[in-house]
């Protein structure tokens, strides 16, 4: 509590000092045409950027430090008038007039569009730009991401583990699996960028090991609307279809943004796992015939209320029904090649639904305009996934006759319910001296798992099973500060450095086994920046962060759910979280981008295949798993060979020691890969693009495990129709059908996998985005505009 109260304190001080610096105001009436320009954006720019904006009069009015500035008036992101300042005192700039040719309702502006951005702490890839996205989902843009590795079960980063995907700056509270269902209903029409941020600022959760993948979507422009429509079809192995549409509203002080997007995705996915016992060799086939019907949607309000007092709330709201088929057939061998002793048979059926709301409450008040300002959020998560799946197997001799008593059954009925209730309060505090952010978070999350098992009896007929079942109930809450300051020391120096503190309670219950287990920490979570600036286009920073990686949900939850006679899945409720801290060196000339990474993790956790040699049981089991040292190097280069094509390529190499958890062996490891991704405009109107991609995997070796080389590779053509208001896409994924082979080493027992993905897949798209950019402002102001303006 000391540690919280002395926080507390500096942070009042910190507020109250930084309200008090001298500043003086910038002022001016803007015309054209001899008409105020309204709505116009304002910028003063010198060590740090000041906004405002012109009102429904054509005033605007900006305070400001002694310093020298550059003021800038933009129309729709286009500079239309700009003039150098030196604020020493209060300035009246009395009327500027903008010229009738700066009027830009009838002029065309082209300019060139950033593809990628690498910045301090994290790299931007901005969707919006690219041609490989044309007509598909977010999924599809985190695949073409740089940096981004995407596998059937998980989103990471290259060359490190896990990271906390955000949407808009907030966590969607999923596991992996479902988190990627949820992506694919998401038309990446919406989204504006990808920001990979390998060390986040103290201000972000330090949920993650590897850091953040945040996606941001798109925004309106002021004073305009506009409307999208469209659909795609998709051929793999089975077909796919997706569908869209949003309207998006800025008129005075409302903004609207809202978006519906369903589809029906199907896929067929071959697993096929071989594994050689030093008696014996399982030839494992299986596949999953597996279809989800997706619905989302999300609305987004805000009002201003005054200059500086924003209010807004969005609801975020995603169904879907998953429903799969899994027969599998494992044929026993007394060797590879050898004997054919016996068949395994399993038959599965699962009916996945899932239903999730988000509802955020928000507000945000700017104490001038120097960039100071405060935001108070509210979220409310409810989160709904009821499971059934049905399982039958069966012993069968080598001439395929089943054996009399072999045949067994169950069914496991799962319902999940999570809600989670979390507030934070931001302040962002630039000083004379520094730039400041602190804050406070507060999350309160409830788990409930109930778990109905029945098995089949010698009648055939379902009982229930008091071994199997149970209910699990799981509460954690977290409480957080932080505090970060950045400062420029001069031409040549920068830092910013921060500290959160968190604190974590959690509580499991399992009914059935009458077991409380709970824990309780505080962690500290320095992170620290420092860059140096050589020239304009050379700079050597290095970064620093520790982060956390707590279990999953799923993975504490204890229940024991059996796949077959020999095999089962099991939970852990006595899981630790995993830490890590992550080095990073950076050198940039020009665009040559060089990343050095060295991170040590602690009680990594993940879901272990454990291998019996004896009873031939394989049961995957949530556990502590590893402790792992990892170094690697990243090497970026953006290159335009012509004014018409833009390149950006990827090389990574990588070193990891590992100690895990079942064997006392240190497993070293090396891992390599080439990312390239090109795209071409085709003619001088800007209406035809083609983006290729490829991807090659050198070959990983990780833990007890090795994934052998392959290679994937992408190509997509978007063409620009009436206006530029139609878009049609073709794209092709991984065209050549690349294959991932792993193979992983147990206690004397190696196993092989050779699993196919259904990734080879060509989409057609068709969007059609239609609005307008010139909405009429008249405002009728309120009785008590004045005073509300003086809040």
């Amino acid at each position: 509590m000391k540690t919280i109260l002395h926080f507390l304190i500096a942070l009042g001080f910190l507020c109250t000092s930084s309200l008090f610096a001298q500043t003086y105001e910038v002022k001016a009436l803007v015309k054209t045409n001899n008409e105020p320009a309204t709505f116009y954006d304002v910028l003063l720019i010198g060590k740090d950027t000041l906004t405002s904006n012109t009102d429904a009069n054509g005033y605007f009015a900006i305070n400001a430090q002694t310093d020298t500035y550059r003021l800038e008036i933009l129309y729709f992101d286009t500079v239309v008038y700009e003039q150098n300042l030196t604020v020493n005192n209060s300035i009246d700039l009395g009327i500027i007039t903008l010229n009738d040719e700066t009027e830009l309702s009838e002029v065309v502006i082209e300019t060139a569009k950033k593809l990628t951005e690498r910045k301090a702490d994290r790299f931007v890839y901005y969707v919006e730009n690219a041609t490989a996205s044309a007509g598909g989902t977010a999924l599809d843009a985190l695949k073409t991401t740089p940096g981004v590795t995407i596998t059937q079960e998980s989103i990471g980063v290259t060359g490190k583990n896990s990271v906390m995907v955000l949407i808009d700056d907030k966590p969607t509270y999923m596991n992996q699996s479902e988190l990627m269902h949820y992506l694919e209903s998401i038309s990446a029409n919406n989204l504006s960028k990808i920001e990979v941020i390998t060390t986040p600022p103290a201000k972000y959760q330090a949920e993650g090991n590897s850091g953040i993948i945040n996606i941001v979507t798109k925004q309106v422009k002021k004073n305009s609307w506009n409307a999208t429509l469209g659909g795609a079809y998709q051929r793999s192995r089975r077909n796919t279809q997706q569908y869209i549409t949003a309207f998006n509203l800025q008129k005075n002080k409302v903004t609207l943004k809202t978006s519906i997007n369903t589809g029906l995705r199907r896929s067929l996915i071959n697993w096929n796992n071989d594994i050689y016992y030093p008696d014996a060799f399982w030839q494992n086939e299986n596949y999953s015939d597996a279809k989800n019907r997706n619905i989302s949607g999300q609305l987004a309000l805000d009002y201003q209320l005054t200059k500086k007092w924003t209010i807004g709330t969005k609801l975020s709201t995603y169904v879907s029904k998953f429903t799969d088929v899994q027969p599998q057939v494992t044929t026993i061998f007394d060797v590879k090649g050898g004997n054919i002793q016996q068949y395994l048979k399993n038959n599965a059926t699962s009916n996945h639904k899932t239903y999730q709301q988000i509802y955020n409450l928000y507000t945000e008040y700017k104490l001038d305009t120097l960039g100071k300002k405060i935001t108070f959020d509210v979220d409310y998560v409810n989160y709904h996934t009821p499971n059934f799946n049905n399982y039958t197997y069966a012993k069968y001799t080598p001439s395929d006759e089943i054996i009399a008593n072999t045949t067994h059954g169950g069914i496991n009925d799962v319902a999940i319910k999570i809600k989670n209730l979390s507030a934070k309060l931001d302040a962002e505090l630039p000083t004379p001296f520094a730039d400041f952010t602190a804050g406070a978070r507060f999350s309160k999350s409830k788990s409930n798992n109930l778990l109905r098992a029945f098995s089949q009896n010698e009648n055939g007929e379902m009982t229930y099973d008091t071994n199997l079942s149970n209910y699990f109930e799981y509460t954690e809450n977290n409480e957080a500060l932080y505090v970060s300051a950045s400062k420029k020391l001069n031409e040549k120096w920068s830092f910013q450095a921060g500290l959160r503190l968190e604190a974590t309670q959690t509580e499991g219950y399992s009914r059935e086994t009458n077991n409380l287990h709970k824990n309780d920490y505080l962690k500290l979570f320095p992170t620290l920046y420092a860059l140096h600036q050589f020239t304009d286009n050379k700079s050597l920073g290095f970064n620093y962060s520790r982060r956390i990686r707590r279990p999953s949900y799923e993975s504490l939850n204890p229940f024991r759910t059996i796949n077959n006679e020999f095999s089962y899945n099991e939970g852990n409720p006595f899981l630790k979280p995993s830490f890590t801290h992550n080095f990073e060196l950076t050198f940039t000339y020009k665009t040559f981008d060089t990343r050095i990474h060295l991170s040590k993790m602690d009680d990594g956790v993940n879901q272990a295949s454990m291998l019996n040699a004896e009873t031939k049981q394989n049961n995957y089991i949530w556990m502590n798993y590893v402790d792992e040292q990892s170094i690697g190097l990243t090497q970026s280069y953006t290159v335009k060979p012509k004014a018409w094509w833009t390149s950006v390529n990827t090389l990574y190499a990588g070193y990891s020691e590992s100690n895990i958890a079942i064997s006392t062996q240190k497993y070293k490891g090396v891992s390599g890969s080439f990312y390239t991704t090109n795209d071409f405009t085709l003619n001088g109107n800007k209406t035809l693009f083609l983006s290729v991609s490829y991807f090659q995997n050198f070959g990983e070796t990780f833990q007890n495990t090795k994934l052998k080389p392959y290679a994937k590779f992408y190509a997509t053509v978007k063409y620009l129709m009436l206006d530029k208001k139609l878009e049609l896409g073709i794209s092709g994924t991984d065209i050549f059908n690349g294959r991932e082979y792993i193979t992983q080493e147990m206690y004397g027992v190696s196993q092989q996998f050779k699993n196919i993905w259904d990734m080879q897949r060509v989409r057609f798209s068709l969007t059609y985005r239609f609005g307008n950019n010139h909405l009429k402002t008249n405002e009728r102001q309120s009785g008590n505009s004045e005073e509300l303006n003086r809040m």
